[in-house]
C-alpha cells in the first residue's frame, strides 16, 4: 500500500489553518489527524473489496450519498 498519509498532508493542514489552529495546536492536532487516514483509507478499501466480491450488499450513489 502507499503511504496514504503523506497523500493528504496539504488537505489537512490547509483545514487546520481554516478552523484556526497554529503554532502548538497545529501541531498537535496535525499528528492526529495525519494518524487517522491510514485506517480510514484501510477501511474504504475494505469495504470495497467486501462488495466486489459480493460479501455485502453493494450501495447506490443515493445510500451514500442521500437522495436529494
Amino acid at each position: 500500500m502507499t503511504d496514504t498519509n503523506g497523500d493528504f498532508v496539504e488537505e489537512i493542514r490547509s483545514e487546520l489553518i481554516k478552523e484556526g489552529y497554529s503554532g502548538q495546536e497545529l501541531q498537535k492536532e496535525f499528528k492526529s489527524r495525519q494518524a487517522k487516514v491510514r485506517p480510514a483509507v484501510e477501511k474504504m478499501l475494505d469495504d470495497a473489496h467486501k462488495m466486489a466480491t459480493g460479501e455485502v450488499k453493494s450501495m447506490s450513489y443515493d445510500e451514500v450519498f442521500g437522495g436529494e
